[in-house]
């Protein structure tokens, strides 16, 4: 089943295609919160908590560090990789959604993709006046992250058993659920919110599934951008759905201003698109 939902661009089946998005920019992301819960919510009961404690737990398996989040009924054979932004698994954003997906019924793998070196927290603020995002990016080579990703994965099938692995990736992450997505390379299926540094061959390149959540103030993901990546999923004949969400900036679906009632729907209803969609995809509807 073909999933495509348009928002406010039509398909140009002609248009030349844009080699990739932005590269991960501080600039684009924002300092803010979780969205608490959805009313009316029948489904998934409190949907998410931006406040309290994160209920996962850390480990240290094949000499990476997991944060491991389960969902009630103890059921690891589906499970959900949960490929972060630039500021990793120590996030309280990342773990705060990540224990949202496992009560929606996922057991859920946060690997810490940059071996405890993320973006800090604060960088947004001016906490970190001495962070270099450029230097910052050297020490963390895509061969590191693919690295990182794969133990996790082989962790997730093998020690924990899942037999069907998906995968959630907000920005940076984003472009790893596209990478991983290629046949063989060990997921199912996949979720991205506005993903970072995507290139054209590689949205080609997926065999799985995979759904995509945009915000229409992201100077990452352009309308150009968005064109030409629905361009791709249509000409390779995917399984696909995209959807774009009005006054949501670069890094909405983790942190924002909940005060804004357009980001705090844009957020609420991207986790909500994650949630569905690997919903589909475990009844084989997709």
């Amino acid at each position: 089943m073909k999933v495509a939902s348009w928002v406010a661009t039509t398909l140009l089946a002609s248009a030349s295609l844009v080699v990739a998005h932005g590269e991960p920019d501080l600039k684009h992301e924002h300092a803010g919160d979780v969205f608490h819960y959805f009313r009316g919510g029948q489904c998934y009961d409190e949907g998410v908590i931006n406040n309290g404690t994160p209920v996962g737990t850390t480990e240290q398996i094949n000499g990476e560090s997991l944060y491991l989040s389960y969902p009630r009924n103890g059921n690891q054979s589906v499970a959900i990789l949960y490929l972060t932004d630039i500021f990793g698994n120590a996030l309280v954003n990342n773990r705060l959604l990540a224990d949202s997906l496992a009560r929606a019924g996922y057991f859920v793998v946060m690997p810490d993709l940059f071996r405890g070196d993320p973006v800090p927290a604060d960088a947004l603020s001016g906490g970190s006046p001495g962070f270099n995002i450029t230097t910052w990016r050297a020490r963390h080579p895509q061969s590191q992250i693919e690295e990182v990703i794969q133990s996790a994965i082989s962790t997730t099938r093998g020690q924990f058993g899942a037999s069907r692995v998906g995968a959630v990736g907000y920005c940076f992450g984003g472009k790893y659920v596209a990478r991983f997505l290629a046949p063989g390379r060990g997921l199912d299926a996949g979720f991205t919110a506005h993903p970072s540094a995507t290139t054209a061959d590689e949205w080609r390149a997926i065999a799985g599934p995979i759904s995509v959540a945009f915000g229409d103030l992201d100077n990452s993901n352009t309308a150009d951008n968005r064109t030409n990546i629905e361009s791709i999923f249509q000409g390779g004949n995917k399984t696909y759905q995209t959807t774009l969400y009005a006054n949501a900036e670069h890094g909405f679906a983790v942190r924002t201003n909940l005060t804004d009632r357009k980001k705090a729907f844009a957020q609420e209803s991207a986790y909500f698109q994650a949630v569905r969609w690997f919903d589909a995809w475990m009844k084989d509807q997709i």
